[in-house]
């Protein structure tokens, strides 16, 4: 018999069918606009299909100031005197060359992978259906432009005062001044001198444009790590509210408790879908960078040891600011990721607690069976592991820290040694 409360149900989803069709227009990758207008520039947007002409322009410019910038940078390393000074002055941007070059590498390669997590992002699973949800990727989405702003401004700031050095010591103060990014060894004195702002140019272009990378791909994976966090917040909310209806519900004439039984736990199963799909894009966001973690936090520890070692070197005021800037973005790179993988893995777990908020004592029996299951399955936290080697937690951060440090101490060591 079709009762008053199942006449109350069905308003109900129609006006959750209603809320959906309104909040479809919402869009999670709306704050990744910047970050695809760079891809563009960059050549790594992961088209579908790929025009003639754009697809020339990709190939030129990769090879030009990727593959072939670093290939110069490489064989630079084989006419470098044998000295520590030198080898440590030309490390400082190889190292992170190499980071880049993976990412880049990334996005072209795995662009499937790429196309996949913009369109599970738009899935309608992780559409938000409250007010709460709407708020929380709406406050997600902002600090996710905000720390683009951020990282940008420091990156932009670094880099240009490092490239404006060069030239306020060659051109205005008219006194012999090194190459922005590589010394050039494999090339005669007579060459270099000749072309020397040619040269200059070709760093200066192709350092930005690594720059433009780095800052567009990192923002881009930690603001996944923040949607993954707004989503499992969300969840939590849903969770809680499972049983919240009841109230509604309770002081009606016709209520019908088999009915509400049915829907609480329809409820709970899309709930728990909700919570397999997230850990399914957390584990494709992982096999997408895999690698490019790997070789990132591999290489931190190196670039931070680098940079302490530099400052204790003899350089221009304007070289300092730089490397002060320099070594903030490094250490940022990796303590925000840190951060958050922390905050995933500790929010993942608090969703068995918020499952227990809710009226669950006074449920069927199929309810409380789910609901055992669940627990069991959150026990075990969502993280994110690069490499399949290291997790990214705080844990982490602190062990690049004391192997950066360690590695700079052994340096001061070699030096003090040299210069007896």
């Amino acid at each position: 018999m079709y009762t008053f409360s199942n006449f109350i149900w069905a308003i109900r989803l129609w006006k959750e069918k209603k809320q959906r069709k309104v909040i479809g227009l919402y869009k999670q990758i709306d704050c990744f606009n910047i970050n695809m207008i760079f891809w563009k520039v960059l050549g790594i947007y992961p088209y579908r299909k790929i025009k003639f002409i754009y697809n020339l322009y990709c190939k030129i410019f990769l090879l030009l100031f990727i593959i072939f910038y670093d290939v110069l940078l490489t064989v630079n390393f084989y006419f470098l005197p044998s000295q520590l000074d030198a080898f440590i002055e030309e490390m400082i941007f190889y190292f992170t060359e190499i980071s880049v070059t993976s990412k880049v590498l990334t996005f072209l390669i795995l662009r499937k992978n790429i196309r996949k997590i913009l369109e599970v992002l738009e899935s309608s699973i992780f559409e938000p259906v409250s007010d709460n949800g709407i708020k929380i990727l709406n406050d997600a989405k902002k600090f996710n432009i905000v720390y683009w702003k951020i990282v940008a401004v420091v990156s932009f700031t670094s880099n240009l005062s490092h490239i404006i050095s060069f030239f306020i010591t060659h051109v205005v103060l008219e006194k012999s001044a090194e190459f922005p990014i590589c010394s050039y060894n494999f090339l005669p004195m007579e060459i270099k001198e000749r072309f020397i702002y040619p040269l200059y140019l070709y760093q200066s272009i192709g350092i930005h444009f690594h720059m433009l990378a780095n800052l567009n791909i990192d923002t881009f994976f930690l603001g996944l790590m923040i949607l993954v966090i707004a989503q499992l917040d969300i969840l939590k909310d849903k969770l809680s509210c499972l049983t919240d209806t009841s109230k509604n519900i309770s002081g009606e004439r016709n209520f019908d408790r088999e009915q509400y039984e049915k829907n609480v736990i329809i409820n709970f199963n899309q709930a728990i879908v909700h919570h397999d799909e997230l850990c399914k894009f957390c584990s494709l966001i992982q096999d997408t960078f895999n690698i490019t973690l790997l070789l990132q936090f591999g290489m931190a520890s190196s670039i931070i040891c680098v940079c302490l070692f530099r400052f204790t070197l003899p350089a221009a005021k304007e070289y300092y600011i730089f490397l002060a800037t320099y070594m903030f973005i490094m250490v940022i790179q990796i303590m925000v990721p840190c951060w958050f993988g922390t905050r995933i893995m500790e929010k993942s777990c608090l969703l068995s607690r918020a499952v227990y908020s809710c009226n669950w004592t006074s449920r069927s029996r199929r309810f409380k069976s789910s609901l055992r299951l669940f627990v069991e399955r959150t026990n075990r936290p969502i993280s994110i592991t690069g490499g399949k080697m290291f997790t990214l937690s705080l844990v982490t951060f602190s062990s690049i820290m004391n192997s950066a440090y360690s590695f700079f101490t052994l340096l001061r060591n070699v030096q003090a040694r040299e210069n007896q």
